[in-house]
């Protein structure tokens, strides 16, 4: 069962969310202007970037946690953030041009990750775990929740639109997107909506691999030093029909220059090979094709071969990397290779193009987007994609709701 409870969020004045939340410099506050006499830098810079800025060491991290608290305060007291007194759950939707998507914010307890209620689908790296745990500690400040999927319910779905339907929102947003926020305070509302989720045997980990495992074994050390334990994490549940997949597609920078046909040969070894005739760029729309572009020219592959054996390598992230980035370029490991570029979401094309101005040798390869069908089939057979696999929507604003233990 999903163990959910409703929490008081700090967030931003909505006069100073422009500055505050929104990074851009297009960004527009709904109800403030761009022109007021104090600038504030992000709260991402001010409450997270500060520590990994600051040197690796006892007294370089407790004097970065210092002044991350005693910003947080400052902020308050300034009006410049609110705490609400009142705990609750919200509705948050996030409207763009092309997409809209709604789901619930709320606290997730982590007792879930340890009792296999959430399925994850990615390894976790020992530092990047480490850095959050003592961040966790000392500021118990989350900025942004983890993101979690799961089957469509109807009692979640009636609750959602009810609450767009007849509470207040909050509206913020610049010119990539609006996000909204409905809070429910309402007991009775608050009560069937935990009782829904107690209906839920398994929920996915979307994005968030990295702090829900930081989460979890700082809350074990709390509890074995005899310690008030955090016990809950921020969490935004979207429905599996309401999540995003896009695209993450590969680029690589040869260190040399390549001979072309030799390389055509080692490639037409594994995939058959179709050059594109409008040589327009090749966005794949179903499994087993990739674009290619080499040489000014697109081209579309398709594998020879695709084995059946496990989820993982029927993928075509696995197939480009087994039977072609390893054996013909060499690349092991896709995160850490500096040859390889990983480029993904909705603007991957227009960054594309850029990188190809800068490196005209480079070789792209497109990618068919993994399906939410596909993500949860490789959590439920406690498998793990290849990394830079999955480009999730939606990304929540540093932010926009904030959790503090």
């Amino acid at each position: 069962m999903a163990i959910i409870k409703p929490f008081c969020a700090v967030r931003p004045n909505t006069v100073y969310a422009d500055q505050l939340v929104f990074t851009t410099m297009q960004a527009e506050s709904v109800s403030g202007d761009l022109n007021k006499s104090e600038s504030l830098p992000p709260l991402k810079t001010l409450l997270e970037t500060v520590a990994r800025q600051r040197p690796e060491t006892p007294a370089g991290q407790a004097g970065a946690y210092e002044e991350i608290n005693h910003t947080l305060q400052n902020l308050i007291e300034k009006n410049r953030l609110w705490r609400e007194k009142r705990p609750g759950i919200y509705v948050y939707e996030i409207v763009t041009k092309n997409y809209r998507q709604t789901g619930i914010w709320t606290l997730t307890a982590l007792s879930d990750y340890t009792n296999g209620t959430i399925k994850t689908h990615e390894l976790t790296m020992p530092d990047s775990v480490r850095r959050l745990k003592n961040y966790r500690q000392h500021t118990g400040l989350e900025g942004s929740p983890v993101l979690l999927t799961y089957p469509p319910h109807l009692v979640i779905n009636r609750i959602i639109a009810e609450t767009r339907a007849n509470s207040k929102k909050t509206s913020l947003g610049n010119r990539e997107g609006f996000h909204r926020i409905w809070k429910i305070e309402d007991e009775v509302t608050i009560t069937k909506l935990i009782e829904a989720f107690a209906q839920i045997d398994i929920v996915y980990l979307a994005d968030g691999h990295h702090r829900l495992e930081s989460a979890d074994r700082l809350a074990a050390e709390q509890q074995a030093a005899g310690l008030a334990v955090f016990d809950t994490i921020s969490s935004l549940y979207i429905a599996s029909d309401q999540l995003r997949m896009q695209e993450y597609d590969r680029v690589v920078l040869p260190v040399e220059s390549i001979e072309k046909d030799m390389l055509m040969d080692k490639i037409l070894e594994n995939f058959s090979v179709e050059r594109v005739r409008t040589n327009r760029p090749v966005q794949p729309r179903e499994t087993h094709t990739i674009g290619m572009y080499l040489n000014g020219k697109w081209f579309s592959l398709v594998p020879r071969e695709v084995q059946s054996e496990g989820v993982i390598k029927a993928l075509d992230v696995s197939i480009l990397q087994a039977q072609l980035l390893l054996p013909v370029f060499g690349i092991v490991d896709a995160r850490t290779d500096p040859r390889l570029k990983c480029i993904g979401g909705e603007k991957a094309m227009e960054e594309l193009q850029t990188l190809l101005e800068m490196h005209p040798d480079a070789i792209v390869f497109t990618l068919c987007p993994l399906t939410v069908n596909q993500l949860i089939e490789v959590a439920d057979a406690g498998e793990i994609l290849p990394p830079k696999s999955t480009w999730i929507d939606p990304k929540v604003p540093y932010g926009l709701l904030m959790h503090r233990h």
